[in-house]
């Protein structure tokens, strides 16, 4: 092989390798996800919690919950299954304020709960929050 040769053939594989480099570093972020569950003071799971998700700053009028299908105004509010879990797909990063509140029955007075969602790309968020009579929101 000519000396010429053998450089066509190495810029060629450069070309092509870089190519691929940049297009694998070009590639478009998953959209963040998150799992909430609410819990007991037991640890045990709760059904029928009302779950609240909501931006920090969600005092203001114009405050927005971007989740991947929709768009909700201030919160979006949904309850727990059997497994005291809920599940969310979003459209950006973000920090949101979790809230779980499970009305009064005849063992328990209302029960109340609070956390942090830290929405990253890529990544699942995972919460569990332990609801009690305790707890009372501001």
């Amino acid at each position: 092989m000519s000396m010429k040769k053998n450089i066509a053939i190495i810029l060629a594989l450069a070309i092509v390798l870089g190519a691929m480099s940049l297009m694998s570093g070009c590639r478009q972020p998953k959209a963040p996800k998150a799992i909430v569950t609410i819990v007991d003071t037991d640890k045990q799971p709760v059904e029928g919690a009302m779950v609240i998700v909501k931006a920090n700053n969600s005092d203001s009028a114009h405050t927005m919950v971007y989740l991947k299908d929709e768009t909700k105004s201030i919160a979006d509010t949904q309850y727990t299954k059997s497994d005291g879990v809920i599940e969310y797909e979003f459209k950006y990063e973000s920090i949101l304020k979790v809230e779980a509140t499970k009305k009064a029955d005849k063992n328990h007075q209302i029960r109340r709960g609070m956390g942090v969602l830290v929405l990253e790309n890529d990544k699942t968020a995972e919460v569990t929050i332990e609801i009690n009579e305790q707890t009372v929101f501001n």
